[in-house]
């Protein structure tokens, strides 16, 4: 026989950054507490006699897997945002992809930014074609502005960090080891400045808060109070961020 519930009420709770609202249900034959995710929805189960309290702490220490779960479930309400073959994003900014084949005595790829386009100049005979000739280019700006950023921003926060890698993270923006090593994705060169500064001090932060803890959430915003608004571009317009031809 199913488990007879009774609804309780709607709530809403913090988990991080991020306004979460769930549902808590009481039942006669639940045995202990169930933390459930469908179509978006988040619900918590208690055992009848169980303390409310008790779903607050469950969330919040599901809070990682909630997350993941919640972003996964917008991502399948949400058609993917694309971009025209023929332009791409540099510091938020929309550039048109010119590509100019050079005589047979250029060996090398050049890339010249302008205004409003980004012109590619290749060697005659180059077999990839398209923006994707400006990855390389893409990733050698990345670590030049993601650096700077690091270390103007380490300064301000009285921090330091071992070293900075490049990578291109498939699920992430960025992390930060046990030993200091930062990383991060260099598609964050394509996003609006701010929102990379804001990756930089969320990683600078984990330094001296390894979890996302109301501690870690209160340095982060001392540095850029507006990190949730930072964050919902990020979820927004991750796919103007991952062509499918820049790999």
């Amino acid at each position: 026989m199913p488990a007879k519930t009774r609804e309780i009420s709607e709530a809403i709770i913090t988990i991080a950054g991020q306004q979460v609202p769930y549902r808590v249900r009481v039942s006669t034959r639940a045995r202990r507490l169930r933390l459930t995710v469908s179509n978006g929805q988040v619900s918590v189960t208690l055992p009848k006699g169980v303390p409310r309290s008790e779903a607050e702490k469950m969330l919040q220490q599901h809070s990682a897997w909630l997350v993941s779960q919640l972003e996964r479930a917008a991502k399948a309400k949400t058609p993917a945002k694309t971009l025209p073959a023929d332009v791409i994003l540099l510091r938020g900014e929309v550039k048109k992809v010119v590509i100019h084949e050079e005589s047979e005595r250029q060996t090398r790829l050049r890339v010249d930014e302008g205004a409003d386009r980004l012109v590619i100049h290749t060697p005659v005979g180059t077999r990839k074609a398209g923006r994707s000739l400006a990855v390389p280019w893409l990733k050698a700006k990345a670590r030049e502005e993601i650096t700077a950023a690091a270390q103007q921003w380490a300064g301000r926060m009285g921090l330091s960090y071992r070293s900075i890698s490049i990578r291109d993270q498939k699920t992430r923006w960025g992390s930060c080891s046990s030993r200091g090593t930062l990383s991060f994705n260099w598609r964050l060169v394509m996003a609006p400045p701010a929102i990379l500064e804001y990756v930089v001090i969320h990683e600078l932060a984990h330094l001296k808060q390894p979890n996302h803890s109301r501690a870690f959430w209160q340095l982060t915003g001392q540095y850029y109070p507006d990190f949730k608004k930072a964050r919902a571009w990020l979820r927004n317009n991750a796919s103007f961020l991952r062509p499918v031809d820049l790999a």
